[in-house]
């Protein structure tokens, strides 16, 4: 009778490896994943490095918190006082910053926000744990799988074209109305113009729709249109909004209604023009 085979017990499996990750381009607003962590100034927030074309509204709605907490948080005497490459302290979200004990997994979203993500609840084996039961009876036949199905083919969509300038030297106006509240009134973000309620509001320029919401604090349903010249138009206190983000718009399009949304009693319209990020008085630029 031959000699009984001991079969060698199992190494511990290693541990599952973080999964690496580089950081994207900052560019905006593009959509991107939420930038690499990087050691915040206070033990509360997270820094976030100021890219093209990035305001304190965006980028509080990108992280879930008001712009007025991340005014204080860093001292600013202003929401528009900010300059591209900048870093800036993103109050309570100490939740995004990477510490040695617990690796993060960046992923690529189109999202405003970053999700989480859940590695599989993987354990080593443990040593000396039986790993493999020695067959004592003849093994069954192999089985024949049904042959597969041949899978449907996909024809690719070519992506939309991104839009070009009209031609125009200047924006046209979004409504048609009197101005009561000027650029410098309005503390260097836009002007106010009075507009009937339901009215339609009209694209300022080809662009590319890039955020459609009411997560900005004060500014009630928004819409944001960022051109091939630079500018990111915006678009405040809308009744309705007619128009979904990564939509390409033409300039005269109908974006929504005059309303009175956000922190405003009356209807109106709030308009701004931004060169990058910094706010510029819309009023010079404006056809006549």
């Amino acid at each position: 009778m031959p000699a009984q085979q001991t079969l060698a017990p199992m190494q511990p499996a290693p541990a599952v490896a973080a999964l690496g990750a580089t950081s994207p381009s900052a560019a905006l607003p593009v959509n991107s994943a939420v930038p690499a962590a990087a050691p915040a100034a206070n033990t509360n927030g997270y820094t976030h490095t100021i890219a093209g074309g990035e305001s304190l509204y965006t980028i509080a709605r990108r992280y879930d918190v008001t712009t007025q907490a991340i005014v204080q948080a860093n001292g600013l005497s202003s929401p528009d006082k900010i300059v591209v490459g900048q870093q800036i302290i993103i109050p309570g979200r100490s939740d995004l910053i990477r510490t040695p004990s617990s690796p993060t997994v960046q992923m690529a979203s189109t999202a405003p926000a970053a999700g989480n993500l859940t590695l599989p609840n993987t354990r080593p084996a443990e040593a000396g744990a039986p790993v493999a039961q020695v067959a004592t009876t003849p093994a069954p036949a192999p089985v024949q799988a049904a042959p597969a199905q041949a899978a449907p083919v996909q024809v690719a969509t070519a992506p939309a074209a991104e839009p070009v300038m009209s031609g125009n030297d200047k924006f046209g106006w979004p409504v048609s109305g009197r101005v009561i509240t000027d650029f410098a009134a309005s503390r260097g973000t836009g002007i106010n113009i009075d507009v009937p309620e339901g009215s339609a509001v009209k694209a300022a320029e080809n662009g590319t729709v890039i955020y459609v919401g009411s997560g900005v604090e004060g500014y009630g349903n928004l819409v944001l249109i960022r051109h091939p010249n630079g500018y990111v138009s915006a678009y405040a206190h809308l009744k309705d909004m007619g128009v979904a983000k990564g939509t390409n718009v033409n300039r005269g399009d109908s974006i929504g209604t005059v309303g009175a949304t956000g922190s405003v009693s009356r209807p109106q319209l709030h308009f701004e023009l931004r060169k990058g990020a910094t706010p510029v008085d819309p009023v010079p630029l404006l056809a006549s």
